[in-house]
């Protein structure tokens, strides 16, 4: 008999590794994933892990696995390389070594294989059950009530959105927060509460391929093919690294307009792209860059535009959290989005197996989760964003120097760049000293605490009812 049951609305990489998380730490909770999609299917291309992310990789026992698929194959580290690529003849102006660069690379797709198969209870995976709105109980003890599209229904003792950054959880919570506010007479806080509801456009469009790479490249080691490489100009960049044990190239050519944040964004935030539109950008490059491009197929690019979620007041509403994009999707700038959805699903499936958790103090333990995660994702997301500028030469330093300036060798200068390198390590800080276990012990301690206090306040108020 479970102590209680999750509903995971989402399967995606999120959703799975909290499963995951769940399966190992919490086996007495009984979990159920919904996902809207009639098939599982990861989209994207890329993505890599620092140490942070590779802890949970090894707690959960999925290390081994994964190294047999990882871009660097068992090599922990990839130098991360940084030129000034936007002009005939670009330069490196910064390497982070491979001692401070532990990463790992991996396509999207291969990780949701190997978590699908270290999932025991594939039973429990729903699909086409599209997530519409939830009801909360009004007794402690109570369950969630939740309704899917298609007129079903499912219970639950806790509700976790991990269904991205267009989640239907988080408009069904923040539309329930905004309306108690409005009923409160909070008129202001309410239109702030719907305001949380939507992404918005960050002014950055990123395409992203793929390119396979011959064995001369992988055996003759060309720069992009060992190496996590920041190609850099003004207001665009691009970065490559290998994933698959160097078999492909995962590239991500990135343009930015600043002006264009927080606007509307007309047109699919997905969509495909020509080879020409993407090469077009990217004139007056040195030639390995336009020589890479032109090795991507006539199939194209896929475009995204990047959307982020506004810095969220809270995570949870009594019975129900947020996890991962939902809660916080960013920019792709730090390379930690992916990192940032496990640790909130390592640190919420931890909590959830300790003991004396229970469902009616469900509320107390997510309000922990919240405490903890929240500051460190949105401080996550803040970086990336400013990361990200860097990237592109967008800083106060640099605003006279033009596109044109920049790729006619009329700067920034070296001592500029060393500048801005200084500053792109100093956003890296928050990895150094700090780790999850850290984080999630700490929240363990809390719960602890609480629910100590909780169980104490339990106890005195039966013994003065008894003596009443």
């Amino acid at each position: 008999m479970p102590k209680f049951t999750v509903a995971i609305v989402g399967a995606g990489l999120g959703g799975l590794l909290f499963a995951l998380t769940l399966q190992k730490f919490a086996s007495d909770v009984e979990f159920h994933i919904y996902e809207s999609a009639a098939q599982l299917s990861e989209i994207g291309a890329g993505v890599n892990f620092q140490p942070r992310t590779w802890f949970i990789i090894r707690e959960l026992g999925l290390d081994q696995e994964l190294l047999q698929i990882a871009g660097n194959g068992e090599r922990p580290s990839m130098a991360m390389v940084y030129r000034k690529a936007d002009q005939k003849e670009g330069y490196t102006f910064h390497i982070t070594t491979d001692d401070e660069a532990e990463n790992w690379t991996f396509h999207r797709g291969e990780l949701q294989k190997v978590f699908l198969n270290n999932l025991r209870a594939s039973e429990r995976i729903h699909l086409g059950k599209r997530f519409v709105s939830y009801t909360q109980p009004d007794d402690p003890t109570g369950q969630i009530e939740v309704h899917f599209q298609d007129g079903s229904t499912a219970v639950c003792d806790v509700l976790v959105g991990a269904d991205g950054i267009k989640s239907a959880v988080r408009g069904a919570m923040y539309t329930q927060l905004a309306d108690r506010a409005k009923g409160r007479g909070e008129e202001d806080k309410a239109v702030l509460l719907k305001s949380c509801i939507p992404a918005s456009f960050s002014g950055v469009v990123v395409y992203r391929t793929l390119i396979k790479l011959d064995s001369s490249e992988r055996s003759n080691g060309a720069l992009h093919a060992s190496n996590l490489l920041m190609l850099c100009g003004k207001h665009k960049h691009a970065v490559t690294f290998p994933i698959v044990q160097g078999r492909f190239l995962n590239i991500a050519s990135v343009v930015t307009n600043p002006a264009l944040s927080g606007t509307i964004y007309e047109g699919p935030w997905m969509s495909r792209a020509s080879k020409d539109e993407v090469t077009e950008s990217y004139k007056g490059w040195e030639p390995s860059v336009l020589d890479m491009l032109e090795k991507v197929d006539e199939s194209g690019w896929s475009k995204w535009a990047i959307h982020a979620v506004k810095q969220l007041p809270t995570f949870v509403d009594g019975k129900v959290a947020l996890l991962g994009d939902a809660a916080h999707a960013m920019t792709p700038h730090q390379g930690a989005g992916a990192g940032q959805v496990f640790e909130d699903a390592y640190v919420l499936g931890r909590l959830l197996g300790q003991p004396g958790v229970s469902r009616g103090n469900i509320p107390v333990l997510l309000n922990i989760y919240d405490e903890i995660r929240r500051p460190v994702a949105q401080g996550v997301a803040a970086r990336s964003l400013k990361s990200g500028q860097l990237h592109s030469f967008i800083a106060p330093e640099l605003d006279a120097i033009s596109p044109n300036l920049s790729t006619n060798e009329n700067g920034p200068t070296q001592e500029q760049l060393r500048v801005v390198a200084d500053m792109i390590e100093r956003l890296k800080d928050w990895r150094k000293g700090t780790t999850v276990e850290k984080d999630c012990q700490a929240a363990i301690r809390k719960l602890q605490k609480e629910l100590g206090q909780t169980s104490l306040a339990l106890k005195t108020e039966t013994a003065f009812t008894s003596h009443l």
